[in-house]
């Protein structure tokens, strides 16, 4: 592959990752997003000023279309007023952005699409436009999926496996191999205590209640849960039993178990299944849940004792995507976040000290990039971890979610019940 196609390469990935990320997002947030995003060196080595400004006026056009026509023009008769972000930076540039974009979209002709448009087009047409409610993915009805892809068989593509320096390690990979069961369950509780200990936090060092994904107990109690609800019933399926009689397991450990989880959504047999074991805890009203389907006991129970916000059904997403999450980009957003918060408060003699907002907006930037409420733990960590962040700056940082409480609910909820439970 030369040069060019993996820059091309480069620019479609991060394109699609950008329009993921802000599907859900109202318009004001995403102006924020764009003025962190265009002031970021990182984001200036994959697209230029010119490109980043043609991907964010399509996806603006997208979030306002939803919006409709008539509150378009309510909002063009204000200038713009009800869809700015609440600080008063930057707002004639962004009042120009959306100008320009409303102009085709009440009366003129569009301009002419260039291709960065048409390749943004052509990924936007890929995924709905509207955003979905979080059961939208639970099934009732658990069907086996199709067979698997041949990158998630084992004999005839183990020769494309990465070397064992490029692959994922685990700690449970430092237990001799028995058998794949218990390499199945290790190696699935080991990735879910790597993802929750980059959100823990220990003690009670400052006011507040920690939310369940924040404590260590719960990483034990989560655990328990994985071994007794959720992978035991996985384990029966034909394709799960076949994935155990396709690779070379005592060489490739569970790293490679992990990395079929992550390599894609489309025939996994894996979180097929894992998805149809957390849907299986949804409560029906009116009908008593089996025993088997019915961990919320055990997670009151440990919360109790752990002195923390236990998890609900309205968690059940965070707690089933736990698998899904990348444990790079969490570790790399809280060093950046310790860098920015040494720059901007208690910088060193060799550091120049960093502008007045520049921890607050690489939080923001951050919240809009990670998955759905990892950002909101990250700032709430911030909170336990970081001296200078008190209940008042928490509680200003949620203001950029809405501009009503019921606004900055749906857009931050884990934040917002938080907030509730300062009393600094």
């Amino acid at each position: 592959m030369n040069e060019t196609s993996r820059d091309n390469k480069t620019f479609e990935t991060k394109v699609s990752n950008l329009i993921n990320a802000t599907r859900h997002l109202e318009v004001s947030q995403i102006l924020l997003l764009r003025r962190l995003t265009m002031a970021d060196p990182e984001s200036l080595k994959w697209a230029n000023i010119r490109q980043l400004d043609v991907v964010f006026s399509v996806i603006l056009g997208k979030a306002v279309e939803r919006m409709g026509l008539d509150r378009l023009r309510e909002a063009r008769d204000q200038n713009f007023e009800p869809l700015l972000p609440l600080d008063a930076n930057n707002r004639d540039e962004d009042v120009r952005v959306l100008a320009a974009i409303s102009e085709p979209m009440l009366g003129q002709s569009p301009p002419p699409i260039s291709e960065h448009e048409a390749l943004l087009a052509k990924l936007l047409a890929m995924g709905p436009v509207a955003a979905k409610a979080p059961v939208a993915r639970y099934i009732s009805a658990i069907k086996e999926p199709p067979p698997l892809f041949a990158a998630q068989l084992g004999p005839d593509s183990e020769r494309l496996m990465p070397g064992g320096a490029d692959r994922m390690q685990l700690d449970s990979d430092e237990k001799p191999y028995t058998d794949f069961p218990t390499l199945f369950d290790d190696a699935i509780c080991s990735y879910s205590r790597k993802i929750l200990g980059l959100l823990q936090v220990k003690g009670d060092i400052k006011p507040g209640r920690r939310p369940f994904a924040m404590a260590p107990e719960f990483t034990q109690c989560y655990e328990e849960v994985l071994r007794r609800f959720v992978l035991p019933p996985m384990r029966v399926s034909r394709h799960i039993q076949q994935l155990g009689i396709s690779h070379n397991w005592p060489e490739v450990g569970g790293g490679k178990l992990i990395e079929i989880i992550q390599s894609g959504e489309v025939n996994n047999p894996v979180l097929h299944n894992w998805d149809s074991r957390w849907a299986a805890f949804r409560t029906i009203k009116g009908k008593k849940p089996k025993a088997e389907d019915d961990p919320w006991p055990l997670f009151r129970e440990d919360a109790t004792k752990g002195d923390y916000s236990p998890p609900s059904e309205d968690n059940l997403r965070l707690m089933q995507d736990i698998v899904r999450f990348e444990a790079e980009s969490i570790a790399k957003a809280w060093r950046e976040l310790g860098q920015l918060y040494e720059q901007e408060f208690t910088p060193n003699a060799r550091q120049e000290q960093a502008r007045e907002g520049a921890f607050r907006d690489g939080l923001m930037k951050w919240i809009s990039k990670l998955p759905e409420d990892i950002g909101e733990l990250l700032a709430i960590k911030c909170y336990y971890m970081l001296p200078r962040i008190d209940g008042t700056f928490i509680r200003r940082l949620l203001t950029n979610f809405g501009r009503s409480d019921q606004d900055r609910r749906r857009a931050a909820p884990i934040l917002s019940d938080f907030v509730q439970t300062l009393n600094e």
